[in-house]
Parts: C-alpha cells; structure tokens; sequence
C-alpha cells in the first residue's frame, strides 16, 4: 500500500472531485449558477461568437441569450470601443481557446440532437463542466508525478489530498472549474514537468511546450506570464548556479529562441483580435481597473475576512512553514518556489480588485498551488521524522479539510457569504449549515442584539400619513392607513428623520420599519440602506447601515430591523434616512419606529 500510496491518494483525489461535482451539477445548474455564467460566459464567448454566429464584432446573439438563459445580471463582459463602434471582449481569448475542443464536442452533440445549437445550452454547459474536471485530474497527474522526484510516496500522497481537499481548489475544480485557475493549475503544472525535463535534456520539441505553456498561461491571464520565471530560474541554488545558467542558455540558445517565438505566436492571436474588431494593435480592455503598484493590499489578500487567503486555506501555512526544511534540504527547489511565489502574490495583492469578484477564498493564488506543493511537501517530509509533529500536522490538516469542504458546502446555497463577508458573520455562521436571513444582517453591522429585550420604550412611530402632500410618499401601498414612504431609482436619498432621545440610560436601540418589496434587488452594492446616525451637531459619533433587501421576499409586507448599542459619547440627536445606492427597484416603507430597551 505504502509503495502505491500517492496513486491511491490521486484517486481520493479525483473520487472526491467527481463526488462535489454530482453533489453541485453546475451544467444543470440555470441562470447565473451555470457553468457558462458571470465571467467564464465572458472567457468562452469568443467561440459562439465566432463559430456558431459568426459575430465577433457586434456580438449581436447576446441579447437573446441574456433573454433565455439569464447567465448575468448585466453585460459586462464586452464593451463597446469608441473609435471602432465594435463590441471588444474584456476578458482575454486564452480561455476560450482551451475550451475549444470541449466546445466543439458540445457543438455536435447538440447539431445531432434537439438541444438548441446556440452556444449555451444544456451540451455546451456540460462539455465545458466536464471538461474542466478532465483538465483538473490531468493537472493533479503531472502534480504526482512532479512530487515523486523529490519526495516519498507518503509525502507525495499527502500533498495531493491536500492541495485538492483543503484549499479551494476544490471548489475551482468540482464546481467552478471553467474559471481560469484550474486550467492554468494544469499548464503550471505542466510547465514544471517540462522545465525539469528540459534542463535534463534540452530539445526543440520540449522548447515547444514550454513556449505552448507560457503562452496559453499568459493569453488566459496576461499577469500569468511570471510563469516564465519557472523554467529560467528552475535548479538555481547560488550565485555560481546562476553563471552556469546563463552559459546553458547560451550553448542551447536556438532551443531557447524556439521557446520565445512559440509564445509571441501564441500571445499574437489577442493582438490580431484586437487590430480585427478594433483597429488597434493593443487594446486595454479592463477599463477603469487596474493596478496600485505602491500600495498593495496585502493584509486583506492574507488575513482578511472577505477574501483573506490564510483565512479561507489556513493550510497554506504548512506551505509558508515549509520554505525552510525546502531551503535546508531541497535548495534546487527552494529559490524557483520563493521567488514566484513572492511576486507573483505581489501581482495579485496590487490588482484593485482585490477580492475577485464573488470568489471563494483568494482565487487568484490557486495555480500557484502547484509552485506551493514543494515547501508543503518539505514541511511534511520533515514533520515525518518527529511523532509529535507528525500528529499535530496530521490533525491540523484534518481540521483544514474539514473546513474546506464544509464552507465548500455553505458557499453554494447555505448561507456563506463570497461577496463580502465580515468577521462577525463568519464567526456567527462558523459550522452552521443553516444560519437564518436574520444572521445576515452582520455582513452590514457589527451589532445585532441576541436575547431577550428588556423595558422597551417606543420613542418615535411615524406612519407616513402626515406627508402625503410629498413627492417621496405613495399610495401604492401601504402596511397601516393610505400612505407610505416610496424609495425609487430617480431618488437616491429619502428625507431625514431627526429623533431627539430624552436623557435616558438605556443599552440599546432599536430602529424599524414595515417593507414592501415588489422586486428584490439580488446586487449587494445596488441595494437600499436603511441608516441611523448619532450625531452631535454636524459630527457622526456613530454610524450603522443594514442592507434591507438581504432579509426580504417580494410582493409581501415584512419588518426588518437595525440594533445598536447606544454610545457613552455624547450626541445631541439620532438622524435616520434610506439610501438608495444604485437600484432600479422600487422599495416601500411604512411605520418607522425608535425603540430604547436594555439587556
């Protein structure tokens, strides 16, 4: 068994893989939880564009498909250049071109049965979906086979049921798995796999896949491109190592120079796209995002609750650990490892969108993984040889595990947050499979009062009847009389209500109102705010907001609620109003009311 562990362990592996895939079937999946959705409808839509409808340009089909597919909730993933009027893809063509034979299998399956030929339907989703996972156990294959010329069996094993059931990569594999990561995971992986035979014996056709792998790393991911950086500094341990590299380069420098050209032929497939639909050579199609060079977010990509690495793959610092049994015992691994990683996490912490959209965890970090796996492997190796650091390895590993799978779990429909998670929801929902909307509301406040509320006081009622000469009041609806405050997309602020609260002592206060919703507003940035304000004077002593759409249905009066503790500084009077950040969706508010109550 020991002999055959790391092969019994690659099959763990890819069995729990395919077990997270059944358990969330994304090609089943509708709407914006489908495989083809948010940004892999983006990297994919060069190929119907293309091939199906022969619509590069205008990409004219999309209004059809957002019709009868849903897979966004705004077309974001083009936009439309000003010089050439044509629609340029934001996302880079890398993608789709890995996707392509998956895609052309789903195309005919589709052409010879009665699924629509159009791109998205259910053939398309599936190939795609199962093609991911096919490009995962591939990738995970070369991980093995990498890991055997250096480590045990044991280790070897290890490091894999690690990678692929602590982290999530798990998730970007099983269920996201047509995002970018998995694939680039694979290419990674197999860039290592060819540098190490490469400087074993050099050949043009091993200069070939490297170039192939840098090149399709850096068309998918234009910062991937550091990928380059494996097979130059691969083996490098001294400043005498670094001489002989550059004489090696040197003697075999036509085979070098075949790797260069094979990724300029690569990466110039997004030039000719770009001088085809735009007229222009290059194109910057992110817009207005972009990189804070000088001012890197690296305490929130590491230790963050939103999107903290260390905190959604704490076994990553087994990995972190590790650097110094690789720098001890394996330092022909050890500079290639640091250096990427170092960079390369420094690339990911400038983007200013840090956190990555809805990711789970620090996605950007996953196909570095394969880079990590050599001072992970190294940290167990040397925990091996002492029991007790065996055991405590062994059982933290279990624990990250555990947590991996289980927030796996949560983040697809039980009540984890991957927008925009805070450090009091996470703790509240922290093993809990079922958290209540209520609970939800500390992605917005740090305070929500649990218990019993004692010598309550209502201190203000305002049912909106008094104003109905305003602009800001409806008779649409209405919870209690004829009248209730109307939110709407041409109003961005309500009017504010002043409470002046008498010279009391309570704890805490509490601030509701009846809501009728005709459309819930589902994007967290666009929702209304209800928000309360300790002021004295001018100056905010203290400041909530609760987003009310989290916690309502539609087309049905429901109460939602903001408690705050009251603060021992100072204040004067308590001004409450709702912000409208963005929505275009209608939102009716009926008897406000200020409660003051203790503990």
């Amino acid at each position: 068994m020991q002999k055959h562990f790391s092969l019994f362990a690659y099959l763990v592996t890819c069995s729990v893989i395919v077990a997270v895939a059944l358990w969330y079937p994304k090609w089943e999946k509708p709407g914006t939880e489908a495989t083809l959705s948010w940004d892999v409808m983006g990297y994919y839509l060069y190929l119907p564009a293309g091939i199906i409808y022969k619509d590069l340009d205008q990409v004219a089909f999309k209004e059809d498909i957002l019709k009868k597919y849903s897979p966004t909730s705004g077309f974001y993933q083009a936009f439309k250049h000003e010089k050439s009027g044509n629609y340029v893809m934001k996302y880079s063509i890398g993608l789709a071109v890995l996707y392509s034979p998956f895609f052309l299998l789903g195309h005919a399956y589709a052409l010879i049965s009665d699924y629509p030929p159009d791109g998205f339907s259910w053939p398309y989703q599936a190939a795609i979906s199962w093609g991911s996972i096919f490009i995962a156990f591939l990738g995970l294959w070369f991980c093995r086979k990498i890991l055997r010329r250096f480590f045990s069996e044991t280790v070897t094993g290890i490091s894999l049921i690690l990678v692929a059931c602590s982290t999530n990569y798990l998730n970007y594999t099983a269920i996201d798995g047509a995002m970018g990561h998995n694939w680039l995971f694979t290419l990674f992986a197999l860039l290592i796999w060819l540098s190490i035979k490469w400087h074993e014996k050099p050949s043009y056709l091993t200069s070939i896949g490297i170039g192939l792998c840098i090149g399709l790393a850096a068309l998918s991911r234009p910062t991937d491109v550091l990928c380059f950086l494996i097979p130059v500094l691969w083996g490098i341990t001294n400043k005498e190592s670094v001489v002989q590299r550059l004489q090696f380069f040197q003697q075999h420098w036509s085979k070098l120079l075949i790797a260069v050209i094979t990724v300029a032929l690569v990466g110039s497939i997004q030039l000719f796209y770009w001088k085809l639909i735009s007229g222009d050579w290059i194109v910057y199609s992110y817009e207005d995002q972009g990189f804070s060079w000088f001012k890197p977010h690296v305490k929130n990509v590491l230790i963050s609750y939103r999107k903290g690495w260390l905190v959604y793959t704490p076994i990553m610092l087994l990995a972190l650990f590790g650097f110094r049994p690789l720098y001890k015992k394996y330092r022909p691994l050890f500079w290639v490892s640091l250096i990427f990683f170092l960079l390369n996490f420094y690339i990911v912490s400038a983007w200013d969108v840090w956190a990555y959209g809805g990711a789970f965890g620090q996605r950007a970090l996953i196909q570095s993984y394969t880079v990590l796996l050599f001072p992970l492997s190294a940290f167990f190796e040397a925990a091996w040889q002492i029991n007790w650091k065996k055991w405590l390895a062994l059982g933290f590993a279990t624990f990250c595990i555990w947590l991996n799978i289980f927030q796996t779990y949560q983040a697809h429909g039980h009540g984890f947050e991957v927008e925009a998670m805070t450090k009091a929801y996470y703790w509240r929902i922290f093993g809990n499979a079922n958290p209540t909307d209520l609970d939800k509301k500390l992605l917005d406040t740090k305070e929500d009062f649990q218990g019993e509320r004692k010598n309550i006081q209502q201190v203000y009622l305002n049912t909106f009847e008094s104003f109905a000469d305003s602009t800001h009041y409806s008779t649409q609806q209405a919870k209690s009389g004829n009248y209730s405050l109307h939110l709407e997309q041409s109003r961005e602020f309500s009017p504010a209500i002043i409470v002046n609260l008498e010279n009391q002592a309570p704890q805490w206060i509490r601030v509701s109102a009846d809501f009728y919703v005709p459309q819930k507003e589902w994007g967290i940035w666009s929702m209304h705010q209800l928000i309360v304000r300790f002021e004295k004077g001018e100056k905010v002593i203290k400041n909530r907001i609760i987003r009310i759409h989290r916690q309502l249905g539609e087309r049905q009066w429901q109460s939602n609620w903001s408690d705050m503790r009251i603060p021992k500084e100072d204040f004067d009077h308590i001004k409450i109003y709702f912000w409208n950040a963005g929505s275009g969706k209608a939102v009716f508010v009926d008897d406000l009311k200020v409660e003051v109550y203790d503990e």
